[in-house]
């Protein structure tokens, strides 16, 4: 890769300046450098489609309460899961409804969740490739309901994104919303790395420079010829492991030197004011901030008596579903108290 300067380790860079001042990077996209390179968005975890229910678990127990929120808000007729990943929601929602389309900018994203709904025997639900940034292939007023899930802030114009999302909803049609507000990260990890797939073969470094205030984060992708392995190996020779502290420059200049390719990005991350100011620009009659059944799921899992706990996911959905159909029409506060995720986001056309 060529580089900008001699790219000589220089203690008084931080690694986001060091990485500016250092590598040519090229414009890229999540779905591009990110998402089509990952075999597993969830790392294989997701309860039902990677994994067997267990009630008795709290992270499925809390799962189970996100499903059925979507899908009590969505409705039971055709819906469209925008960003599906692995295949989540949308696949869990597909029993629960008449069709399930799962729209997403990655092409080995689509493929993942087209190949794990043949195999857990859905036929209701089917995946469509859409290129980051375009319009939806999808008929005006065609669809009941929608989903998103941290997805509409991985798009080049969320904005555009919410529009075309209005378009294809039918009059009365519901927007249920998941999403990543920067304020969670506010004081504990504005910048951060992370490692792709750590197999044998090239890894995917990428710094995220999340800036709270502006509601935009950066991303610099650094893909190295080193294995999980050796590039574990190269931090420790500092005493760390993979970490945004652990970039130091002596640790950036190895790593540039097996350089293979180096990208950039930006991504914005609306608060849930700016979020709802943006739905109704879109075309959505009323938006509102409401509480979402993997809150309630949470507390009420911590709540029951071990021996009380519903272990069959049919029990807990006898249990969870009518308290998550009230909670998800509950008003919330529109800014979370500090270290909380906000509020999901309920949109009406």
């Amino acid at each position: 890769m060529e580089s900008h300067g001699e790219g000589l380790p220089d203690p008084g860079l931080g690694p986001v300046e060091w990485i500016l001042a250092n590598v040519r990077l090229r414009p890229s996209s999540a779905a591009e450098f990110w998402y089509d390179r990952m075999e597993s968005q969830s790392g294989r975890r997701l309860p039902v489609i990677y994994e067997p229910f267990d009630g008795r678990n709290p992270g499925h127990f809390a799962d189970r309460g996100q499903i059925l929120d979507f899908a009590s808000v969505a409705g039971g007729g055709r819906v469209l899961d925008f960003g599906p990943g692995d295949g989540w929601p949308a696949l869990l929602m597909a029993p629960l409804a008449d069709e399930v389309v799962g729209v997403d900018g990655s092409r080995r994203r689509v493929e993942v969740c087209a190949d794990n709904a043949r195999r857990l025997g859905l036929g209701d639900a089917r995946f469509v490739h859409v290129p980051p940034g375009q319009p939806l292939p999808l008929e005006d007023g065609s669809f009941g309901g929608a989903t998103a899930s941290s997805s509409v802030e991985q798009t080049p114009d969320p904005r555009a994104t919410l529009r075309e999302l209005c378009r294809v909803l039918a009059p009365g049609g519901r927007l249920r919303m998941h999403y990543e507000s920067l304020a969670y990260y506010r004081g504990r990890g504005e910048r951060a790395l992370a490692l792709g797939d750590r197999g044998e073969g090239p890894t995917r470094l990428l710094v995220f420079d999340r800036r709270i205030d502006e509601e935009r984060v950066h991303h610099y992708g650094l893909l190295v010829d080193f294995s999980g392995a050796e590039v574990e190996e190269v931090f420790s020779r500092d005493g760390s492991r993979p970490s945004y502290a652990g970039l130091t420059p002596r640790v950036l200049a190895e790593l540039r030197a097996h350089l293979v390719d180096a990208a950039t990005w930006t991504t914005l991350h609306p608060s849930c004011r700016t979020l709802l100011g943006w739905l109704v620009e879109a075309g959505f009659r009323s938006a509102t901030p409401t509480y979402d059944g993997g809150w309630l799921a949470r507390r009420l899992f911590e709540r029951l008596p071990e021996a009380e706990r519903p272990v069959e996911m049919s029990a807990v959905d006898r249990l969870l579903r009518p308290l998550v159909e009230v909670v998800a029409g509950m008003e919330a506060p529109s800014a979370a108290r500090p270290g909380e995720w906000e509020p999901w986001v309920t949109a009406v056309k």
